[in-house]
Protein backbone atom coordinates (compact mmCIF):
# COMPACT_ATOMS: atom_id res chain seq x y z
CA UNK A 1 0.00 0.00 0.00
CA UNK A 2 2.83 2.38 0.72
CA UNK A 3 4.29 1.72 -2.70
CA UNK A 4 0.97 2.52 -4.43
CA UNK A 5 0.57 5.78 -2.49
CA UNK A 6 4.12 6.85 -3.34
CA UNK A 7 3.56 6.00 -7.01
CA UNK A 8 0.31 7.98 -7.08
CA UNK A 9 1.95 10.95 -5.40
CA UNK A 10 4.91 10.78 -7.76
CA UNK A 11 2.51 10.70 -10.70
CA UNK A 12 0.61 13.74 -9.44
CA UNK A 13 3.89 15.62 -8.87
CA UNK A 14 5.11 14.79 -12.37
CA UNK A 15 1.76 15.86 -13.80
CA UNK A 16 2.03 19.18 -11.91
CA UNK A 17 5.53 19.77 -13.25
CA UNK A 18 4.38 19.09 -16.81
CA UNK A 19 1.47 21.47 -16.37
CA UNK A 20 3.76 24.20 -15.00
CA UNK A 21 6.35 23.77 -17.74
CA UNK A 22 3.76 24.42 -20.43
CA UNK A 23 2.64 27.78 -19.00
CA UNK A 24 4.03 30.98 -20.42
CA UNK A 25 4.71 33.78 -17.93
CA UNK A 26 2.78 36.98 -18.53
CA UNK A 27 4.71 40.17 -19.32
CA UNK A 28 4.45 42.63 -16.48
CA UNK A 29 4.45 46.35 -17.04
CA UNK A 30 6.06 48.87 -14.74
CA UNK A 31 2.66 49.79 -13.36
CA UNK A 32 1.94 46.08 -12.58
CA UNK A 33 5.19 45.82 -10.66
CA UNK A 34 4.51 49.07 -8.83
CA UNK A 35 1.05 47.84 -7.81
CA UNK A 36 2.44 44.49 -6.68
CA UNK A 37 5.10 46.01 -4.43
CA UNK A 38 3.23 49.13 -3.26
CA UNK A 39 3.26 49.51 0.48
CA UNK A 40 6.02 46.95 0.89
CA UNK A 41 9.51 47.48 2.19
CA UNK A 42 10.60 48.19 -1.41
CA UNK A 43 8.31 51.19 -1.89
CA UNK A 44 11.05 53.70 -1.09
CA UNK A 45 13.22 52.27 -3.88
CA UNK A 46 10.48 52.16 -6.53
CA UNK A 47 10.52 54.64 -9.39
CA UNK A 48 7.56 54.86 -11.74
CA UNK A 49 7.96 56.55 -15.11
CA UNK A 50 5.38 57.54 -17.63
CA UNK A 51 7.17 56.82 -20.90
CA UNK A 52 4.53 58.46 -23.07
CA UNK A 53 5.39 61.99 -21.93
CA UNK A 54 8.77 62.91 -23.39
CA UNK A 55 10.30 66.15 -24.52
CA UNK A 56 11.03 66.76 -28.19
CA UNK A 57 14.65 65.76 -28.70
CA UNK A 58 14.98 67.69 -31.97
CA UNK A 59 15.94 66.45 -35.40
CA UNK A 60 18.21 63.47 -35.78
CA UNK A 61 20.75 62.27 -38.30
CA UNK A 62 20.63 58.74 -39.65
CA UNK A 63 23.68 56.80 -38.37
CA UNK A 64 24.49 55.79 -41.97
CA UNK A 65 24.58 59.45 -43.01
CA UNK A 66 26.81 60.27 -40.06
CA UNK A 67 29.17 57.43 -41.04
CA UNK A 68 29.24 58.74 -44.63
CA UNK A 69 30.12 62.26 -43.39
CA UNK A 70 32.96 60.96 -41.26
CA UNK A 71 34.21 58.72 -44.08
CA UNK A 72 34.24 61.69 -46.49
CA UNK A 73 36.33 63.71 -44.05
CA UNK A 74 38.83 60.85 -43.53
CA UNK A 75 39.18 59.87 -47.18
CA UNK A 76 38.62 63.06 -49.18
CA UNK A 77 39.10 66.20 -47.11
CA UNK A 78 42.03 65.04 -44.96
CA UNK A 79 44.28 66.16 -47.83
CA UNK A 80 43.27 69.78 -47.07
CA UNK A 81 44.86 69.47 -43.63
CA UNK A 82 48.03 68.16 -45.27
CA UNK A 83 48.08 71.07 -47.76
CA UNK A 84 47.81 73.56 -44.91
CA UNK A 85 50.66 71.79 -43.12
CA UNK A 86 52.77 71.88 -46.30
CA UNK A 87 52.20 75.65 -46.51
CA UNK A 88 53.47 76.04 -42.94
CA UNK A 89 56.48 73.83 -43.60
CA UNK A 90 57.40 76.05 -46.55
CA UNK A 91 56.81 79.25 -44.58
CA UNK A 92 58.97 78.03 -41.67
CA UNK A 93 61.49 76.35 -44.01
CA UNK A 94 61.35 73.26 -41.82
CA UNK A 95 59.95 69.81 -42.71
CA UNK A 96 59.73 68.84 -39.00
CA UNK A 97 56.40 70.54 -38.32
CA UNK A 98 53.63 68.45 -36.76
CA UNK A 99 50.93 68.45 -34.13
CA UNK A 100 47.34 67.98 -33.12
CA UNK A 101 44.30 70.16 -33.67
CA UNK A 102 40.53 70.28 -33.17
CA UNK A 103 38.18 72.08 -35.52
CA UNK A 104 34.42 72.48 -35.28
CA UNK A 105 32.22 73.06 -38.34
CA UNK A 106 28.52 73.14 -39.16
CA UNK A 107 27.06 71.22 -42.11
CA UNK A 108 23.69 72.39 -43.43
CA UNK A 109 20.98 70.15 -44.91
CA UNK A 110 22.21 71.27 -48.34
CA UNK A 111 25.54 69.58 -47.64
CA UNK A 112 27.43 72.88 -47.52
CA UNK A 113 29.49 74.08 -44.56
CA UNK A 114 28.14 77.27 -42.98
CA UNK A 115 30.58 77.76 -40.10
CA UNK A 116 34.09 76.65 -39.15
CA UNK A 117 36.17 77.44 -36.09
CA UNK A 118 39.53 76.13 -34.92
CA UNK A 119 39.07 75.07 -31.29
CA UNK A 120 42.57 73.98 -30.44
CA UNK A 121 45.86 73.63 -32.26
CA UNK A 122 49.35 72.61 -31.30
CA UNK A 123 51.11 72.66 -34.67
CA UNK A 124 54.75 73.64 -34.34
CA UNK A 125 58.30 72.68 -35.21
CA UNK A 126 59.14 69.36 -33.59
CA UNK A 127 62.82 69.55 -34.54
CA UNK A 128 64.87 72.72 -34.88
CA UNK A 129 68.36 73.57 -35.99
CA UNK A 130 71.15 73.36 -33.44
CA UNK A 131 74.45 75.30 -33.46
CA UNK A 132 75.94 72.76 -35.89
CA UNK A 133 73.09 73.24 -38.42
CA UNK A 134 71.44 69.86 -37.74
CA UNK A 135 67.78 69.28 -36.92
CA UNK A 136 67.40 68.00 -33.37
CA UNK A 137 64.42 67.44 -31.10
CA UNK A 138 66.28 68.84 -28.08
CA UNK A 139 69.00 71.44 -27.79
CA UNK A 140 68.09 73.40 -30.91
CA UNK A 141 66.42 76.74 -31.44
CA UNK A 142 63.09 77.57 -29.79
CA UNK A 143 60.28 75.83 -31.77
CA UNK A 144 58.08 78.17 -33.82
CA UNK A 145 54.32 77.80 -34.06
CA UNK A 146 52.50 77.21 -37.34
CA UNK A 147 50.55 80.48 -37.03
CA UNK A 148 48.69 80.26 -40.34
CA UNK A 149 47.58 76.61 -40.10
CA UNK A 150 44.24 77.32 -38.36
CA UNK A 151 43.16 80.03 -40.80
CA UNK A 152 44.12 77.83 -43.74
CA UNK A 153 42.06 74.89 -42.41
CA UNK A 154 39.02 77.07 -41.72
CA UNK A 155 39.20 78.54 -45.24
CA UNK A 156 39.36 75.08 -46.82
CA UNK A 157 36.50 73.71 -44.71
CA UNK A 158 34.16 76.46 -45.96
CA UNK A 159 34.58 74.94 -49.45
CA UNK A 160 33.62 71.41 -48.40
CA UNK A 161 30.40 69.81 -49.59
CA UNK A 162 28.88 66.59 -48.28
CA UNK A 163 26.78 64.11 -50.25
CA UNK A 164 24.61 62.70 -48.78
CA UNK A 165 23.88 65.79 -46.69
CA UNK A 166 22.71 65.44 -43.09
CA UNK A 167 18.95 65.35 -42.48
CA UNK A 168 19.34 68.18 -39.96
CA UNK A 169 21.90 70.93 -39.45
CA UNK A 170 24.85 69.18 -37.83
CA UNK A 171 27.87 70.56 -35.97
CA UNK A 172 30.85 68.21 -36.12
CA UNK A 173 34.09 68.38 -34.14
CA UNK A 174 37.08 66.86 -35.90
CA UNK A 175 40.18 66.00 -33.86
CA UNK A 176 43.17 65.56 -36.13
CA UNK A 177 46.87 65.08 -36.25
CA UNK A 178 49.22 66.22 -39.00
CA UNK A 179 52.87 65.66 -39.78
CA UNK A 180 55.01 62.59 -39.69
CA UNK A 181 57.84 64.06 -37.68
CA UNK A 182 57.13 63.38 -34.04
Amino acid sequence: MKLTTITKLAGVGALSLVALAGCKPQQQTNQDLLSEYSGSKYSEDMVATDYEEVEDQGDAIDPRTLAALEDTIRTVYVSDFEKCLENEMSRLENRWVAGEFAVEFTIETSGMVSAAKMLNEDIQERRTLNDEGKYVSEGGAEPRKAKEFGACVEEKIYKWEFDPPPEATYTHTYNGQVGEAW
